[in-house]
């Protein structure tokens, strides 16, 4: 180690101390020799006061215990369908490794818990088939995490997650480490994987903006590894809700964790949220700027009034568009989850900041809730944005009685003859 290095690291100590990092181990990095280096190095970083929490993957696992068993899996990673008997390989292939993990963090002095803290419901329809005991992320326990930090306890959260009648569900650990990441509002997700991500991807292009995450997906999905891909798509989607940075390194490059945080180049690939423009969700601290938003859409005959009151009511279907932390657009998604359907609503941006796709990027972010929530159809009712819906995915509809009940009566009695447009998701 060369001086240098030493006042690079350094530099990086006083940014860092007292923030929270989520640290994603793939179950393979888990049963590699490297592992106990890495273990290590959430030891340093725990040091250097940094929060750490620790998710887990258990693919190899799975797969290595299938097999043992003669079992044959229908899915591996949580993305597909999670059968019975290949849940019941999941539940032990994760119980152990996640106990194993534990023993290894005990005999290295950290302080840890096992944290049953994601909330899930079944994924339902996936690719036309039913996904069985497949979790989507309802919530995560932040109150629970939060807690084992402020107790200098470090969480480790497996890939599993619970219903509301208590059923276990196998859940991708890529996108637990995403969402207890905006739970606590980390500064950092760094996802660990066997091999190295700049190599796999082909690219030296090291430090990609949201956007240029998402293109290089759109190009290069079908090239990826699904590991790497589902890595890429949840780096963007965590940036792009107000995730600061994620990195993807691999465990062939040597000290590769302390290596990307500590030095300006890194050895990974990084993927960096714009602070400039946030999409996020709404909170009740949005009420006045979201009622005045609305009401410009209403003077301009583009959306329905809604008071103060019926906005606070929803608040939680509401997301925000921001730019420089002003609020410039917004849209609602609200369920109706008896049919499996959601509505995309009160999609509007302020006149100033049109011609931006400031637009298609909210309902982006719609489409994206809907599908967190289980819904398989996004639909929506306009008068005057049928068209630019139309650009953007939805097809018109002459079928009203498609509509759920309650909304198709809201539909008759306001009178604007708004359009149905529906997009599968």
């Amino acid at each position: 180690m060369k001086l240098g290095d030493l006042r690079a690291i350094l530099h990086y100590v006083p940014q860092f101390r007292g923030r929270t990092f989520v640290i994603a181990l793939d179950g393979a990095v888990i049963d590699s020799a490297d592992v106990s280096n890495i273990l290590l190095d959430l030891a340093v970083l725990r040091s250097l006061n940094i929060r750490v929490v620790l998710v887990h993957g258990a693919s190899a696992q799975i797969a290595a215990l299938g097999g043992k068993r003669g079992v044959e899996l229908s899915n591996t990673d949580g993305t597909g369908k999670t059968d019975e008997q290949t849940l019941d390989v999941s539940v032990d292939a994760i119980s152990r490794l996640s106990q194993a993990v534990m023993q290894s963090l005990t005999t290295l002095k950290i302080k840890a818990a096992s944290a049953n803290a994601i909330h899930a419901h079944p994924a339902g329809v996936i690719h036309g088939e039913d996904a069985g005991y497949t979790g989507t992320i309802e919530r995560v326990d932040g109150k629970v995490l939060q807690g084992f930090l402020d107790q200098d306890i470090l969480p480790v959260v497996p890939p599993l997650g619970f219903d509301s009648d208590g059923q276990l569900l196998r859940v991708n650990s890529d996108a637990i480490a995403r969402m207890v990441a905006l739970a606590l509002s980390a500064d950092k997700i760094i996802f660990v994987s066997l091999d190295d991500p700049p190599t796999l991807i082909g690219s030296h292009h090291r430090q990609w903006s949201h956007e240029d995450a998402v293109s290089f997906l759109e190009k290069n999905r079908d090239q990826l590894p699904s590991g790497v891909a589902s890595k890429i798509h949840n780096a963007a989607r965590a940036t792009r809700d107000g995730v600061p940075r994620v990195h993807l390194i691999g465990v062939q490059q040597e000290d590769a964790l302390l290596g990307e945080l500590f030095s300006n180049e890194g050895v990974g690939v990084m993927v960096y949220s714009d602070a400039y423009q946030k999409i996020r969700p709404a909170c009740e601290a949005d009420v006045d700027e979201l009622h005045l938003l609305i009401h410009q859409g209403v003077e301009d005959e583009q959306l329905i009034e809604r008071s103060r009151e019926e906005i606070l009511s929803a608040i939680s279907d509401y997301i925000v568009l921001q730019i420089d932390g002003n609020v410039v657009g917004c849209v609602a998604v609200h369920t109706f989850p008896k049919v499996g359907s959601a509505e995309m609503a009160c999609l509007f941006v302020k006149s100033g900041h049109k011609g931006q796709n400031y637009g298609k990027t909210l309902m982006e972010a719609a489409t994206d809730r809907g599908r967190e929530l289980g819904v398989n159809t996004l639909f929506a009712l306009s008068t005057q944005a049928a068209g630019y819906l139309e650009k953007n995915g939805f097809q018109r509809s002459d079928e009203i009685d498609r509509l759920p009940n309650k909304r198709r009566k809201k539909w008759e009695m306001n009178g604007r003859n708004a359009v149905l447009l529906i997009r599968k998701i």
